[in-house]
């Protein structure tokens, strides 16, 4: 492909901007010819931790979001470098992009990722959280009533357009159906989890209700390592209301206790 004439710049965070105090978290390249206009942003926000302290990661997240999103409207189909270096000069809080710089491009998105290797640097491997339904066979395993557990088939509910799934179930008078639930350090994010697992259970528990020969119940085993005993107690409330039980990962021994004394009952 034949070179064309680019121009990129720094994407930069800086919460202090009177202090003089930037972090690369990003490259902007644009290439007026192509109608190129390519954002590449850090998804982790390690460095940022490491340099200004701790920062609450749904606020960086959305502002990543609506920055790379507010750039690529701003450039689409104006490429002139006044037009640029106002937008840059604008930027003065949180997130900023530095003096734009020329560069020859010919493969755009290999240029962009060449740049932000060089000036950015390599993301390092994002460590994640096992699954919580690794967590939760490996703590049933632990506890020695994993082979009490059945796997439950699919569970339709045609009137509401749902069907639902769970790794386990056992019978205590009432099906139950186990599943496991990670509420992250987001309150926000949170409340989106807690709020979908409460409608599902209730809507499960709806459709049998009546039936005393075949009721479900909905029962969540939750990782609330990120969060406090308020928030706990608060969704255990929700679930209540909503025909569930709820169940700490840490906190494991009740409901291990149900599935045992239930097992010669109902086996």
């Amino acid at each position: 492909m034949e070179r064309k004439a680019g121009k990129y710049a720094l994407v930069q965070f800086c919460p202090v901007p009177e202090r003089m105090e930037f972090l690369n978290i990003g490259i902007v390249l644009i290439v007026p010819e192509l109608d190129f206009v390519g954002v590449k942003l850090s998804r982790s926000n390690a460095r940022i931790d490491r340099v200004f302290g701790r920062q609450p990661k749904s606020y960086l997240d959305a502002l990543k979001e609506s920055f790379e999103y507010r750039l690529r409207s701003e450039f689409s189909g104006q490429f002139d470098e006044e037009h640029i270096a106002s937008f840059a000069r604008k930027r003065a809080n949180d997130i900023r992009i530095s003096a734009i710089q020329p560069v020859m491009v010919d493969d755009p998105d290999a240029v962009l990722e060449a740049l932000f290797l060089e000036l950015v640097g390599r993301e390092a491997e994002v460590s994640r959280e096992p699954r919580i339904r690794r967590k939760l066979k490996e703590a049933f395993a632990r506890h020695g009533v994993e082979h009490y557990l059945e796997k439950p088939d699919e569970i339709e509910l045609p009137e509401y357009g749902l069907k639902i799934n769970a790794p386990y179930g056992y019978q205590n008078g009432c099906y139950n159906l186990v599943d496991g639930m990670r509420i992250s350090e987001s309150v926000a994010d949170g409340l989106r989890e807690v709020g979908k697992k409460a409608i599902e259970g209730n809507l499960l528990w709806k459709h049998f209700e009546g039936n005393q020969s075949d009721c479900k119940r909905l029962i969540v085993v939750g990782d609330f390592s990120q969060q406090s005993n308020a928030f706990y107690h608060a969704v255990d409330e929700q679930f209540r209301d909503a025909n569930m039980k709820l169940f700490r990962l840490d906190d494991l021994l009740p409901l291990v206790h149900d599935i045992e004394s239930n097992a010669a009952l109902h086996s």
